[in-house]
């Protein structure tokens, strides 16, 4: 990876936080101030708002106070919102700015007394409250996310309008329809003539298209992603889905409001029985059994500046049954006999990325990976991200340090290409699988062990018993 590109993995949202500040503040001053000529100029819209004063007797300064409070009820919406947070306070920079432009031609914020009109502001706020957040609103406790999905959707609509609108009005001269005094409103049979202000039409256009695919980024709530783990028999499958949940846990404690993790009842069994207070216990988790289908799943929240919900799910699952995948990927669900079979074919279908599972231990052992299977996987299960991952890293994190005098947890980014260059060149199998993965990097995990007087590795714990992990903190970086 090049330098610009270790870059961007690591900076990339302060990246983009510095590139969207600019967007909103650099185009929304004249594209607004656009948008205020537009107004002055009106054919359509200002008729039709004027007109609202002798029909129902709302006047103008009324009207622009109502739907004032409403942008703003949104906004404090999207404001409160821990996903859009960042994207909130960034509009209400652009909003300040573009409330500039128009102040500098006299527009809106000298023409309304907001002393007067305090009730019509209120009721729009309360408005835009109750239709952007709804029965949000009154939940104290939830299971699910603080979302305000809605309202980040009408305020890209509403500001959208309002863009798109004012952008037509501006370049188009439209026949007058509608005639509106103090107390009447009547409508004028329009003239044929219709002509375009061609002046400056381009940069106009290109700055109203910037502002709303910007805006759309910010309202804009990114897809869950399903990660699917795929293994041998006994090669850790178990606990590296443990391991990836406690590192959720971990990364979720520093959030004030986040998304819930929600982890499925198989999960916490697991977590469970590798959850003790004896330094010396050990792993406690038996092999799936070959009938047995356990449904782990949990909700994770990458990235703090613009964060986007992920879920990861996957099934616990017999390894026997990995050399089958191919043939039951390939065939349909009906032709499938056995229902766990035809359930992991279908988890592998709906799948975004499938992460591959290679066990060190047998490596070190000298013992078949039974990794074979991999490859027709891959081949069958097209269009898939890959994630290679090395469970059970402790043994060649005490050769990393016998031959590096480095610790593994300390320079994870050094272990990491140990890892890769060992098992590459010591193995054609995973050699091989590298290349057919476009040069996939493989990422080490592993509980820190300790041997017992048996000689057996068991868990190393802290005071507090809990397991200690390396790897997966980055790994989760990583499926962000």
């Amino acid at each position: 990876m090049t330098a610009i590109g270790e870059f961007l993995e690591e900076n990339g949202e302060k990246v983009f936080l510095v590139v969207y500040f600019a967007v909103m503040v650099i185009v929304a001053g004249p594209l607004f101030l656009s948008l205020g000529e537009a107004w002055q100029a009106s054919d359509i819209v200002r008729p039709a708002i004027l007109a609202l004063n002798p029909l129902v007797g709302v006047t103008l300064e009324q009207f622009s106070a109502l739907m004032f409070g409403l942008y703003l009820g949104l906004l404090v919406l999207v404001t409160l919102d821990p996903k859009k947070r960042v994207q909130g306070i960034l509009l209400c920079l652009g909003t300040v700015s573009a409330l500039v432009a128009l102040l500098s031609i006299g527009l809106f914020i000298p023409n309304i007394d907001f002393g007067a009109n305090i009730v019509w502001v209120l009721a729009g706020f309360v408005g835009g409250g109750l239709v952007g957040g709804g029965p949000k609103l009154l939940e104290v406790r939830t299971a699910t996310a603080l979302e305000f999905r809605r309202s980040a959707t009408i305020l890209f609509y509403l500001i959208s309008a309002i863009v798109v609108g004012g952008l037509i009005e501006f370049h188009v001269n439209f026949p007058q329809f509608l005639q509106v005094s103090a107390e009447t409103v009547q409508i004028v049979p329009p003239s044929p003539n219709l002509s375009v202000e061609w002046s400056s039409i381009g940069v106009n256009t290109l700055m109203a298209a910037v502002f709303v695919v910007t805006l759309r980024r910010f309202v804009t709530y990114d897809a869950s992603e399903n990660f699917f783990v795929l293994g041998p028999q006994g090669s850790g499958k178990s606990l590296f889905l443990v391991g990836k949940y406690l590192a959720a846990l971990d990364d979720a404690v520093g959030r004030e409001a986040d998304t819930p993790l929600n982890p499925s009842s198989d999960l916490m069994e697991l977590v469970g029985s590798l959850d003790a207070a004896s330094k010396d216990t050990g792993w406690k988790l038996d092999a799936t059994g070959q009938t047995d289908v356990e449904d782990l799943k949990f909700n994770f929240v990458d990235g703090r500046v613009f964060p986007k919900n992920i879920e990861l799910s996957s099934l616990d699952y017999a390894g026997e049954y990995l050399e089958r995948l191919p043939n039951a990927l390939m065939s349909p669900d009906d032709e499938i006999d056995n229902s766990t079979l035809r359930l992991l074919a279908q988890r592998v279908r709906d799948a975004n990325t499938l992460i591959l599972i290679i066990d060190v231990e047998r490596y070190h052992n000298n013992e078949p990976l039974e990794i074979e299977p991999y490859f027709d996987i891959l081949d069958v299960a097209s269009n898939k991200d890959v994630l290679l991952v090395a469970t059970k890293c402790d043994i060649l994190a005490e050769e990393f340090r016998d031959k590096q005098a480095l610790e593994a947890h300390q320079y994870f980014d050094e272990f990491q290409e140990f890892v890769s260059e060992t098992l590459i060149e010591n193995n054609q199998t995973v050699r091989t699988l590298v290349q057919d993965t476009s040069g996939s990097k493989i990422h080490p995990v592993y509980y820190q062990t300790t041997t017992d007087e048996n000689g057996e590795r068991v868990p190393m714990r802290d005071r507090n018993g809990n397991v200690m992990t390396v790897g997966f903190d980055e790994l989760l970086d990583k499926m962000g």
